[in-house]
């Protein structure tokens, strides 16, 4: 089954539950997952030596606000 055909079933399966509590529980695990590989991301920037220092970071983030504050 291709990952496109998985996730139509998932919806699909989704739309049929009508209990709340159940939702929620399924929304907990996807956020669960969601964090999870963004850990995963995070750790293999890392390991490349994809960081900035808190001062570049500082630095891109008033640019990026002077860029979208004046429109």
């Amino acid at each position: 089954m291709t990952i496109e055909k998985r996730k139509l079933n998932m919806i699909q399966r989704l739309m049929k539950i009508e209990k709340s509590s159940s939702l929620e529980k399924i929304e907990e695990s996807i956020i669960q997952a969601e964090m999870e590989a963004r850990t995963e991301e995070s750790l293999e920037a890392i390991k490349r030596g994809e960081v900035m220092t808190l001062d570049e970071f500082r630095k891109s983030n008033q640019e990026w606000l002077a860029k979208f504050s004046t429109k």
